[in-house]
């Protein structure tokens, strides 16, 4: 299985910068985790990622694609923005030489490695329409449905409204290594048959899983503090830390988080806190995300009206929805109090303080409050290697290596809205900065 991304990539390009399209949680799991449990279902190799080159060396293959077409096995391709992964059993069924499309999007297909190594090129500079026509030369081919969810995601807003259902979806997969819960631990509250728990879990009564309303699923090592309510569909990810919080239906929280206050029908990545007070609605959250307490966001205008969202370098788009909060990207750090409209989206690695009210669009490594300035990406690097040593993670020369890298090619977003960190300031003023973002760092 190679699992690509095409030319939509940069739709999702604020929340994508540091991780691939086929690495975005979505409901219970990433695609590249659904797709490896569904390959071990029905006895085919590890899925293996193909990305913009910045990425590869993180989220590509270790061994290299070429490996892949030296073994001679049927070559497995699957589009990184397919949501549900229903159709792929049907296409490991079908004859070589079988392309799946969804409109005109290539889709999936299952081809010989010879006709593989003829479209790799094309697929690995994200043009899926030149690799499409370049199969269907060879190929016979099904129009399986609509370009749009549950087959493909366009916008990084269907990654939060598709979330509900697809954890729905993924109760098949889920259930075979989260067991279901028949016997509850005193003081916990059990509505509805859809529990399910792993042995390792901690459930510290008084709490309430509600499940009558979909799933919910706790895996390993997670812990649910007193007073906490979980209502399903919901998704608490291995070692999470639910702080006495309300998490309402059609939210999925990935793995060593810790959440507190109220959150609703969102997605948290995964290695991020939002551990205080304040409410997060229908909003996306990368890794290594930190949100200060009572910060809170909107997901609904007060005229009920669509929210709009600016994707940077692609324009504006209406999400034709009514509730929706914000997306905030790998890296972000926001400081106590502060205030986000629906539709706000943050970039990369930014560190933002001292508002009360933000922008809805702050470019990636934005640091600052009252000025935005260029976060100076050794300062960035300084903390994320901080932050990821109190979770007992290490930041590999790989990662930094593509953190770097991002910065680089988030310059442009920069350069008209964000003045660069080496501006010459009175040396008052430098004082005064250099305080600041030791209070940053160190809060």
């Amino acid at each position: 299985m190679i699992i690509f991304e095409d030319e939509l990539w940069p739709h999702f390009g604020t929340i994508a910068q540091t991780r691939p399209l086929f690495a975005l949680r979505v409901g219970a799991l990433t695609l590249m985790e659904r797709g490896a449990l569904l390959a071990v279902q029905y006895g085919t190799n590890e899925p293996m990622g193909l990305a913009r080159s910045h990425l590869m060396d993180c989220f590509g293959p270790t061994e290299g694609l070429a490996a892949c077409l030296r073994v001679g096995a049927p070559v497995v391709l699957i589009n990184a923005r397919a949501l549900d992964l229903a159709w792929l059993p049907e296409l490991l069924k079908e004859p070589l030489n079988t392309v799946y499309l969804a409109g005109e999007c290539l889709l999936g297909a299952r081809i010989t490695p010879a006709l593989a190594s003829a479209v790799l090129f094309y697929l690995q500079a994200q043009q899926a329409a030149a690799a499409r026509d370049e199969l269907l030369r060879f190929a016979r081919f099904r129009d399986v449905g609509p370009a749009e969810p549950p087959l493909l995601l366009r916008y990084p807003w269907d990654l939060i409204s598709q979330t509900g259902e697809q954890i729905v979806r993924d109760l098949a997969l889920l259930e075979q290594h989260i067991p279901r819960l028949h016997a509850p631990p005193p003081q916990v509250t059990v509505r509805g048959e859809q529990i399910y728990v792993a042995p390792t879990a901690r459930l510290d009564g008084p709490i309430v899983l509600d499940g009558r309303d979909g799933p919910i699923f706790i895996e390993a090592e997670a812990q649910i503090e007193p007073f906490s309510f979980i209502q399903g569909p919901a998704y608490i990810g291995a070692g999470s830390l639910i702080a006495s919080a309300r998490i309402r239906g059609e939210t999925a929280i990935g793995p060593v988080c810790r959440i507190g206050g109220e959150v609703e029908a969102s997605i948290v990545q995964g290695f991020s806190n939002k551990h205080h007070d304040g409410f997060l609605g229908h909003s996306w959250l990368g890794e290594w995300v930190n949100i200060g307490a009572m910060t809170t966001n909107s997901d609904l205008k007060n005229n009920y009206g669509h929210v709009r969202v600016n994707l940077e370098g692609v324009g504006q788009f209406d999400s034709g929805l009514i509730k929706l909060g914000v997306f905030l990207a790998d890296h972000v750090k926001l400081g106590i109090g502060m205030h986000l409209n629906g539709g706000t989206m943050i970039g990369t690695g930014s560190n933002i303080f001292g508002l009360h009210s933000l922008p809805k669009n702050i470019p990636p490594f934005t640091w600052g409050g009252d000025v935005f300035r260029e976060y100076r990406i050794e300062n960035m690097i300084g903390v994320t290697r901080t932050v990821m040593g109190r979770r007992k993670r290490t930041l590999t020369p790989g990662y930094e290596a593509l953190l770097r890298a991002a910065f680089e090619l988030t310059r442009p977003a920069r350069e008209h809205t964000v003045p660069p960190a080496v501006i010459p300031i009175s040396p008052a003023a430098a004082l005064a900065l250099a305080r600041a973002e030791a209070e940053a760092v160190g809060g």
